[in-house]
């Protein structure tokens, strides 16, 4: 088992601002810092820490809910409109999933009753989120 620190909470040391693009490499023993280019599209745009990737969703003014996994599962995702967790955006997302494969009406109310004091958060995410009653995206 790897007992390695990671940089974000889903794993992995490096985001590509680029492509959008989590992912870890093993750097040369002489290499001293962040790699020098993504593996994946070839752009040097690399973050490699969550005040980082915050300043990266400012810039590019979307809602850190989009990188929901990047952050610990319990703690609000910060600087989210959503108020949510991570652990609650992917519940929220298994929920969709599950009401699209039974060809269920995928709505903020199928998930969470509408009294319920999350639905808000719900609505919020889905919004962020572009959910559609069809489970996809607009």
């Amino acid at each position: 088992m790897n007992n390695k620190n990671t940089n974000f909470a889903n794993g992995f040391d490096w985001f590509c601002k680029e492509c959008g693009v989590f992912f870890s490499a093993q750097l040369d023993r002489d290499h001293i810092g962040i790699p020098e280019y993504c593996p994946y599209c070839g752009e040097s745009y690399l973050v490699d820490t969550i005040a980082d990737l915050l300043l990266h969703c400012e810039d590019e003014g979307a809602d850190p809910v989009n990188f929901y996994s990047a952050f610990p599962a319990d703690e609000p995702i910060p600087g989210s409109r959503t108020g949510a967790t991570p652990r609650q955006v992917d519940i929220i997302i298994s929920l969709v999933t599950q009401r699209k494969r039974l060809k269920r009406p995928v709505t903020a109310e199928g998930i969470t009753d509408p009294s319920d004091t999350l639905i808000e958060i719900v609505r919020k995410v889905f919004e962020e989120l572009h959910i559609t009653e069809t489970g996809g995206t607009e």
